[in-house]
């Protein structure tokens, strides 16, 4: 084995592990997200949950492919990691590129406002969550004629609403689409590096594949 095929397998071997790491990035990173984020949402972040167990257990196939330099093995692993590169970077593109936090925020509020109006405390996981009252402040329950919950009071040191006083002044519009923003960063921006790791160690499984089919190649001569 020449100079450059083993510097080939080693790169191989160094990206097979940082997909695994990227891998798990991705898994924890979006598991985090989804028990906060909107049900619209959810499907994106479960796509993104199985590419990156399947990153994660592919690299097993990279790894085997170069310890025994064999042909067939590295090329399954090329061929699945571009399949995956191509439904990461639709992922990336067309979904999570152009999920539009605020109306995703506005829709989520928008449904529990129409449930609080209707007799159902639906405001308040996102009250006590955010520390916020209504969708924009706590004129919303002024406006439509509801009396303020004890959701929108801040809580005393043993914990119980004080009601007479310390509503929580902001809505919880903005602190929900502030929320949202972070939370999706974080998947966009992992998304984006497991899409370069992905490539480089497709392009560098191709190499390798080619390399090993040279030399078994020459081995019959």
């Amino acid at each position: 084995m020449g100079c450059a095929t083993a510097t080939i397998k080693y790169l191989v071997f160094l990206f097979n592990a940082l997909c695994a790491l990227l891998g798990i990035g991705v898994i924890v990173v979006n598991s985090i997200a989804l028990k906060d984020v909107a049900n619209e949402t959810r499907p994106v972040l479960i796509f993104f949950i199985v590419i990156g167990s399947i990153v994660f257990l592919i690299s097993f196939f990279g790894c085997c492919g170069a310890i025994k330099e064999s042909p067939c093995l590295t090329w399954m692993y090329a061929i699945i990691m571009l399949i995956i590169l191509i439904l990461s970077c639709v992922l990336c593109f067309v979904y999570v590129h152009h999920i539009d936090d605020e109306q995703l925020a506005r829709s989520q509020l928008n449904n529990a406002w129409a449930q609080q109006k209707n007799g159902t405390d639906a405001m308040t996981f996102y009250q006590k969550t955010f520390k916020c009252c209504g969708i924009t402040g706590p004129n919303d329950y002024t406006k439509a004629n509801l009396t303020t919950p004890e959701s929108c009071y801040a809580a005393n040191t043993n914990g119980t609403a004080t009601t007479s006083h310390s509503v929580y002044p902001d809505g919880c519009l903005t602190k929900l689409i502030a929320f949202y923003d972070d939370a999706l960063k974080f998947v966009r921006v992992f998304g984006w590096i497991l899409i370069a790791v992905e490539g480089a160690a497709f392009v560098f499984a191709t190499v390798l594949g080619i390399t090993f089919n040279n030399e078994q190649r020459r081995s019959r001569y």
